[in-house]
């Protein structure tokens, strides 16, 4: 995995943090969707989608103050 940036690498800017926890709240809605027909699956996958969102708008919400 020549070129993968992993978290524990990054600096904890709060915009790259807010960037990540986005892209993996997108991430799991996708694979919410793919589960659709298998109802615990989907519901595991909106769990871990709502976590990242969340986590995405605080950081997102503490990178104003910090510049």
């Amino acid at each position: 995995m020549t070129g993968t940036v992993y978290l524990q690498d990054r600096s904890y800017n709060p915009e790259q943090m807010a960037g990540y926890h986005f892209v993996k709240a997108e991430h799991f809605e996708r694979m919410k969707m793919a589960c659709a027909g298998n109802p615990p699956l989907f519901y595991q996958y909106a769990e871990q989608e709502y976590f990242h969102k969340a986590l995405a708008h605080r950081y997102k919400g503490m990178g104003g103050w910090m510049q």
